[in-house]
């Protein structure tokens, strides 16, 4: 399927100020090159992230060294560039998938519209106008392109979360809970949708809705824990980021099912200022939605980051939902959710979870795969 293009406005959140012209650069420049291997970084861990803030690379590098500082399930980064003089390809690398526990690839479809958003972000800076196409037809005739990113000359220009690539981390450590996020800060992460196929609501920790959250959150992940085929997409996730995969033994695996379990009660739930659910309107298979559903997290995270929020998914049980509608057709979860919640749920779906709040330690930066590592021919 092909989507419609987005325009320059639609990366821009609701609400948010336009772009800002950067006067020293003049007029529109010319478009970028393509990348030579030799222009690109082979930095892995922390490299990218010192690269980014270095300010070194230019054109699709410089877009592309963004779109891997975004972020990703269980950090397994399950992106590929293919990068051209005036576009940027994002491929699914499919052997990153976390198998059971992400039966429709939601959660992987969703780190590449992060991707995809980190790289429209960066590329006014660049003089370019990022138009996105999401699942276009491929030449190749495979179904791993995910979108194209075409890159028009513009005027040169500061993106409002330009600078917020470098500094956003999912943040697992405890929240202030003595510090509340005001409403006008949540009504305006809320106004940040870009597609009607897409929204988020946000649950106090202590109304109905959120008791609901906490509980299913536990109940989920203790069944993680206690499923084979969930407890391995999780172990699957964890190897892929590991810095020595081998240490990972089965006991070493199982003590942090433990940690998390106590980590999920002890911190994600009891500090949270507030639970998020990002909703999607349609189905639960719908590749488009994963990516404008990712996006959406993606420019979340950023414009939180730009007021000093702390972030961290929480998606254990949107999991469980898409383990029981696989296996069974229809989420006992699913109707839980639904049950607390009194909206209008005709024909929309809870795609991702998350909480936030405000923290006094800041955290740390998640490593990544190098640039050089994920750029196909």
């Amino acid at each position: 399927m092909t989507a419609p293009s987005l325009s320059r406005r639609s990366f821009v959140a609701g609400g948010l100020a336009m772009l800002a012209d950067l006067p020293a650069f003049g007029q529109s420049l010319a478009p970028p090159g393509a990348a030579s291997p030799s222009s690109l970084p082979n930095l892995g861990g922390e490299g990218p992230w010192d690269y980014w803030a270095s300010g070194q690379g230019a054109g699709v590098v410089r877009i592309a060294a963004a779109a891997i500082l975004s972020a990703s399930p269980y950090d397994t980064q399950p992106w590929l560039f293919r990068l051209g003089e005036t576009r940027i390809e994002v491929l699914a690398d499919k052997d990153r998938a976390l198998g059971e526990l992400d039966p429709f690839r939601r959660e992987l479809y969703m780190g590449l519209g992060c991707a995809i958003e980190n790289a429209c972000v960066a590329a006014p800076a660049q003089g370019v106008n990022p138009v996105v196409h999401l699942l276009p037809e491929s030449s190749a005739g495979n179904d791993e392109l995910a979108a194209a990113i075409e890159l028009e000359p513009a005027r040169q220009a500061r993106h409002p979360y330009q600078d917020a690539i470098a500094r956003r981390h999912t943040n697992r450590l405890p929240y202030d809970t003595g510090r509340k996020v005001d409403q006008a800060t949540l009504d305006a992460l809320a106004g940040l949708v870009s597609s009607s196929d897409t929204k988020v609501i946000f649950l106090e920790p202590a109304s109905t809705g959120g008791t609901v959250f906490t509980d299913l959150m536990m109940q989920a992940t203790q069944r993680i824990i206690d499923t084979p085929g969930l407890r391995d997409g999780r172990w699957t996730g964890m190897r892929s980021t590991a810095a020595n995969p081998s240490a990972l033994d089965a006991k070493a695996l199982q003590q942090a099912d433990a940690n998390w379990l106590k980590a999920t009660r002890t911190v994600a739930c009891a500090t949270a200022s507030a639970f998020g659910l990002i909703m999607v309107r349609g189905t639960r298979q719908d590749h488009r939605l994963h990516i404008e559903a990712g996006r959406l997290w993606q420019r979340i995270h950023l414009d939180g980051t730009n007021r000093g929020l702390a972030m961290q998914p929480m998606n254990h049980f949107i999991e469980v939902i898409d383990y029981e509608t696989r296996t069974q057709g229809t989420s006992p979860v699913s109707s839980a959710m639904r049950a607390a919640l009194p909206q209008d749920w005709n024909g929309w779906e809870p795609i991702f979870g998350l909480r936030l709040g405000y923290a006094d330690a800041t955290a740390p930066r998640s490593p990544r795969r190098p640039l050089a590592s994920i750029v196909v021919a």
